[in-house]
């Protein structure tokens, strides 16, 4: 019978902290996976950045801006005359 007071008491500490332990182990799970995720955010980002620059390198260069501009903004040099043909 002594025995079994002083085992109670021992069984009912084990189960609360048990019940913490396990917590703490979902817990560290949740956070290893948003982890896992904003690491994930990060190289798409550094992909997009990575990106931007070569486009920002080949806009730097004197023929690339003319091209650009002539073909996506239908620019012209001072002078120049532009002809369109019409299809009938």
């Amino acid at each position: 019978m002594r025995k079994l007071i002083l085992i109670i008491p021992l069984v009912i500490q084990f189960a609360i902290v048990g019940r913490g332990i396990i917590r703490s182990f979902i817990k560290i799970e949740k956070l290893e996976k948003e982890k896992k995720e904003q690491i994930e955010t990060k190289q798409k980002l550094q992909e997009f950045v990575l990106k931007y620059d070569d486009e920002i390198k080949h806009i730097d260069n004197p023929y690339n801006r003319e091209e650009i501009a002539r073909n996506k903004l239908q620019m012209v040099l001072p002078g120049e005359k532009i002809y369109r043909l019409i299809e009938k």
